[in-house]
């Protein structure tokens, strides 16, 4: 019996370092000029262990004072992924007056699940995850 536990522990010790736990594979790109200029410039990347999400952010911003557009796509937690939902649903509601705010959060799970546009064709936008809620703080000053 003894012998069959060792054999056993000996053989899990070998074969437990063989088996590979792939990590999650995303798109990653950051711009502030366009969706399609953050597809056409996007990297194929693995994400660190704790990301278990793909996400695709977009912020766009229209003031009489001039424009701020921001697009990211990478990898994600989905704490970050519900932290951006809720700032989304506060980015929804305060366009108004002289301003106008875009914005839009995709989360997914799975290998390059986040399609990137790679064309000036029309396609929801994407836009950096912690930008939002800087965005968001820096409105509430300003109008």
């Amino acid at each position: 019996m003894k012998m069959t536990v060792r054999f056993t522990i000996l053989l899990v010790g070998l074969i437990l370092p063989l088996v590979a736990v792939s990590a999650l594979k995303c798109h990653h790109c950051l711009s502030s000029s366009s969706l399609y200029d953050c597809g056409k410039s996007s990297e194929k990347i693995e994400c660190p262990e704790i990301a278990d999400k793909c996400a695709n952010i977009s912020t766009e911003v229209e003031a009489s004072v001039g424009s701020m557009k921001s697009y990211f796509y990478g990898c994600a937690t989905k704490k970050m992924c519900d932290d951006a939902r809720e700032q989304l649903k506060v980015c929804q509601n305060i366009s108004g007056g002289s301003y106008k705010v875009k914005c839009n959060i995709t989360c997914c799970s799975g290998d390059y699940c986040s399609p990137i546009v790679t064309s000036q064709s029309t396609m929801p936008l994407s836009g950096q995850l912690f930008l939002l809620p800087t965005i968001i703080f820096a409105l509430s000053f300003v109008f």
